[in-house]
């Protein structure tokens, strides 16, 4: 009788232990099917863009409107360029539709922080003074700016700019370069870029500093009035996709996107495509 008494007390004691090991897994060792993982799963889902994103089925992706070969909007609305087709690119990996939102220098941030735009693929330089606000990728592609200039009015070197009249897009890199790199220059500034080219061709600036392959493709478009300052690219940097701070998952997967663009080839492709010539070599 003793003996049965005893059993009898062990089956709610070892009921207990197995109750317990098992909750324990469950939670603490992050395996496959266990209500912890599932838990974690919703919690994110609830936050992060990404999965915002995928329930919509929509990205919305904030690009420039004219920054040839890069991005451009044609009279008919439509968008083409480089950037434009890695946006493509990441809505088709994404199985979502693309909705491409125009932007300028001043305004990505706020398109972002209104939720008008889940990201920006907009020639984003990665400054450190930008990073305090917006959270960057791995860079896609690099560039440098250039120098253009009417061949009435010949520019020969970099010191020939003081005192010019020099345009540039406000808020943008090559507005910051100017300032203050070359703080002898007249600085103009247009809240576009087409508007900052269109002075230069209309006369009201001497010259303008943009993209560096965006200056020789202009030359090339109109070689009888336009030319590029014979120098290297002027403080080159890095060109990253720009998402809200405080968002690693949606961060995470675009590195992920962008690092299997690059070492896919996609990237370098798509470059060839727009700028007939490799992808640089700070990226590629």
């Amino acid at each position: 009788m003793k003996r049965l008494t005893s059993k009898l007390l062990l089956i709610p004691v070892l009921a207990i232990a197995l109750v317990t090991a098992g909750c324990t897994s469950s939670a603490g060792t992050g395996g496959t099917g266990g209500s912890g993982d599932q838990s974690a799963a919703s919690g994110n889902t609830g936050t992060s863009t990404l999965y915002k994103v995928l329930k919509a089925k929509t990205l919305r992706v904030a690009v420039l409107p004219d920054f040839p070969p890069s991005a451009v909007q044609k009279p008919n609305g439509q968008f083409a360029g480089y950037e434009i087709d890695i946006a493509h690119e990441l809505a088709d990996a994404m199985g979502v539709k693309l909705q491409l939102v125009p932007t300028n220098g001043d305004s990505r941030l706020p398109l972002m922080q209104s939720d008008r735009a889940d990201v920006n693929i907009s020639s984003y330089t990665a400054t450190n003074d930008r990073a305090l606000s917006v959270a960057f990728t791995i860079p896609y592609v690099s560039h440098g700016a250039g120098v253009i200039y009417n061949k009435n009015n010949p520019i020969h070197s970099l010191a020939d700019l003081v005192g010019k009249k020099v345009s540039v897009a406000r808020g943008s890199t090559n507005d910051t370069i100017m300032t203050t790199e070359y703080p002898k220059t007249d600085v103009v500034r247009f809240d576009t870029i087409a508007d900052a080219l269109a002075a230069l061709k209309a006369g009201k600036v001497d010259a303008a500093v943009e993209s560096y392959e965006t200056v020789h493709d202009l030359a090339k478009q109109d070689p009888q009035q336009l030319a590029v300052l014979d120098v290297p690219p002027i403080s080159p940097s890095i060109v990253s996709m720009g998402i809200l701070q405080g968002d690693p998952i949606w961060l995470n997967y675009l590195n992920n996107f962008i690092r299997n663009l690059i070492s896919s080839g996609e990237d370098n492709k798509l470059y060839e495509k727009w700028f007939h010539q490799p992808l640089p070599k700070l990226v590629g």
